[in-house]
This record gives C-alpha cells, structure tokens and sequence, in this order.
C-alpha cells in the first residue's frame, strides 16, 4: 500500500479492517455511535473520493486516522458552539422572565388604568349631592375628623359617618374591576 493510488481492493480491505476500530476511537472522542460512524464513514469516503490528490507520505490507515481526529475536533468544536450559544439563549430568557416577574411583582397594575379610575372617581362625585361630595373630600383629602367635619357643615357626626360609608360603597361597585 506504499503505492501512490490506492486501488479499490485495497480501499475495500482497509474499511473492512479498521472500521471498527476507527469507529470505537471516534466514539470516546464524540460519545455517540451514530455520530462517530458518520464521521468514520465520511472520512473513508473523503478519502475514496481525493484518493488520486492525495499524496500519502504514509500509510493510509494514518490519513483517514487523522481525518477522523480533524472530523471529531470540528464535531466538538461545533457543539460546544451550539451549547454556548444555546445557554447564552437561556440566559437571555431567564433575564426577560426575571424583569417581568419583578415588572408584576413590583409594579401595581393599577397605575395602567389611573386615567379611567380618576374619571369614574371625578364623575362619582360631581353626580352626588353638594353636600355629601364635601364631607367626602373633607374626609378623604384634608383628613378632618368625623366630629371637625360635622361641625364644618352642621351635621352630626352620624350623619358624616353615613356619607362617607356611602360614598365608599358606590366607589367600590363603581370602580370593582380595578380593585
């Protein structure tokens, strides 16, 4: 087999000798039969295929040895590639859930809707009398007492607890899909 062209015989006895063989090498290289054999296969192949451009300074079981090595080396080279890239996506998703799970957590949803809620809050209460609009901001935005805010208006106290329990209870069916 030291002649420069390998003859189809030859090729013959040469795959069925170390096929195997070459194949068990491929395999703790790459860690799969169906892998390793395809990359066996298709260096004997190559080899078959350029046998009349390559010069063997050896002995062609080394080239096709070698062939194999460079096949499993690009195989390796392209799975860790594929797993860099494919954690470096992971990474990126987990990213993205963790800002959403902290936009929910973080974030009340309720200032999406503020708009609405403070038109049917300011409508609510221009379509209520004068009288129990005025206890209610005087409860709610200048924190007055019940007995400050019954002397402001000359009504009982009762009277302003009612209002405002009134009020609240409108609001809460009003603006129940926001709460």
């Amino acid at each position: 087999m030291a002649k420069d062209i390998i003859s189809c015989q030859e090729f013959s006895n040469l795959y069925t000798k170390y096929r195997g063989r070459f194949c068990s090498i491929a395999r703790s290289y790459v860690r799969d039969n169906i892998i390793a054999e395809d990359i066996v296969d298709e260096s004997f192949t190559n080899f078959w295929d350029n046998r009349e451009q390559i010069r063997l300074t050896e002995i062609p079981e080394v080239y096709i040895l070698q062939s194999i090595k460079n096949r499993c080396l690009n195989h390796l080279r392209d799975q860790t590639n594929h797993m860099r890239i494919h954690q470096q996506m992971q990474e990126s998703a987990y990213k993205a859930m963790m800002m959403d799970i902290n936009f929910l957590v973080h974030n009340n949803m309720g200032i999406l809707f503020e708009n609405e809620i403070r038109n049917i809050f300011v409508n609510r209460l221009r379509n209520c009398s004068e009288l129990s609009r005025s206890i209610f901001i005087s409860s709610r935005f200048q924190d007055l007492t019940y007995d400050e805010i019954a002397a402001k208006y000359n009504v009982s106290p009762r009277k302003v607890k009612r209002e405002i329990q009134k009020m609240l209870e409108i609001l809460r069916k009003e603006l129940k899909d926001y709460l």
